[in-house]
């Protein structure tokens, strides 16, 4: 009997031995035979494809989309010639560089607290607590906070009285717009007594495409979302600063905005922006994606840097949306993204395939929630 049982036990050892080389020859061969002949480009693409996570609409949601955004049914772009197109930050004269840096670097520095809130809201781990704390270390936007949460819009079925309960109905997204308009006051506070409308009207349409690049950038690509809501923020900060360059006379029409901005300053909004980011210290990716934020209107992927080429992309097509749904800001000329991009991630080009419910839900709320904090109201979408 022992006899029998080991011959059998050594009978199994050996198939399973057997098997093992098997498999592991298998394996090597799979591994060496080439599958489909694809190059490391391919793969790249195909990476990219997966990436995207393309929304999966379904008829009904596209039927709401339309019904609730009937721009969406036809967009009337701008149409620009091939040999147009923005110059990029290295043609731009020096001597205008140099005044907007030496400008940029006489104001006053931006308040810590506010930077410090930034920080913790770019993390979605931040603790809450510490937030709120750091908030109500100013009673005068701790107040403003309370209002806006508290106006018609959110039309809360008790008053909150808590800060912390603000924040979170508010979202981490929205407190960090009303933060960037802290960050605005103190910094730039001539511009809101000269144009107090206009201020209005940029930093409303910059939260809701902070709002839109949050949401796409999360959905589309899976990228984070604290990131892309804070570029959305800031991609049109170079706006803020025209006033510090000289303008030049016999300004152009029937541009795009950012050529007919060259032509009269000297260089876009998107590169001043860029030039601001980097003086404040922010991030890379920030500031790059603030600068070639329009490119994908003008440029093939190639041309965008890759480091912050998909963040381009979102911040490029969130700002296409919202001045299509009425969120215009002062920049009303709508851009197309060239087809390649649609391409190279998997998407159709048909923004009421991209637009979904609960991104128009977002977009709103970011809307109301800046309109109610300076207190003007809910407005159409249109007169901002």
């Amino acid at each position: 009997m022992p006899v029998m049982f080991f011959i059998s036990l050594g009978f199994i050892i050996v198939i399973l031995i057997g098997y093992t080389i098997y498999r592991v020859r298998q394996f090597k061969g799979g591994m060496r035979r080439p599958s489909t002949g694809f190059t490391v480009a391919d793969l790249k693409k195909r990476d990219d494809a997966f990436l995207s996570a393309r929304l999966q609409k379904t008829a009904a949601d596209k039927a709401a989309v339309l019904e609730s955004c009937p721009a969406l049914r036809e967009v009337h772009y701008m149409q620009v010639a091939d040999e147009l197109f923005p110059v990029s930050n290295i043609a731009v004269d020096d001597t205008i560089k140099k005044t907007l840096e030496h400008k940029v670097s006489a104001l006053p520095p931006l308040p810590t607290t506010s930077l410090a809130l930034l920080d913790l809201l770019q993390d979605p781990e931040s603790n809450p607590a510490e937030i709120t704390s750091l908030v109500s270390t100013s009673p005068v936007f701790s107040a403003k906070i309370l209002q806006t949460v508290n106006s018609v819009y959110f039309n809360l079925p008790q008053r909150v009285t808590s800060v912390g309960r603000a924040i979170t109905l508010l979202g981490y997204n929205n407190v960090r717009s009303l933060v960037f308009e802290d960050i605005l006051y103190n910094t730039l506070p001539s511009m809101q007594d000269a144009d107090r409308e206009g201020y209005v009207n940029m930093w409303t349409h910059s939260a809701v495409v902070s709002a839109c690049a949050g949401h796409l950038g999360k959905s589309l690509f899976r990228l984070s979302e604290y990131t892309l809501g804070t570029i959305g923020l800031l991609h049109d900060i170079g706006k803020y600063f025209y006033h510090f360059l000289e303008k030049r006379e016999g300004a152009a029409t029937g541009l795009p905005t950012v050529i007919e901005e060259e032509k009269q300053y000297g260089m876009n909004h998107a590169i001043i922006g860029a030039i601001i980011a980097h003086k404040w210290q922010l991030p890379g990716i920030i500031t790059g994606a603030i600068e070639y934020h329009h490119s994908p209107s003008f440029f093939p992927p190639d041309r965008i840097p890759v480091t912050c080429l998909k963040e381009s992309l979102v911040v490029c097509l969130s700002d296409l949306i919202c001045k299509v749904l009425g969120y215009i800001g002062r920049e009303r000329d709508l851009l197309p993204v060239r087809e390649e991009y649609y391409k190279r991630y998997g998407l159709k080009n048909d923004l009421a395939e991209i637009v979904t419910p609960g991104l128009i839900k977002d977009m709103e709320k970011a809307h109301y929630t800046v309109r109610s904090y300076v207190g003007i109201g809910t407005p159409e979408k249109g007169s901002s």
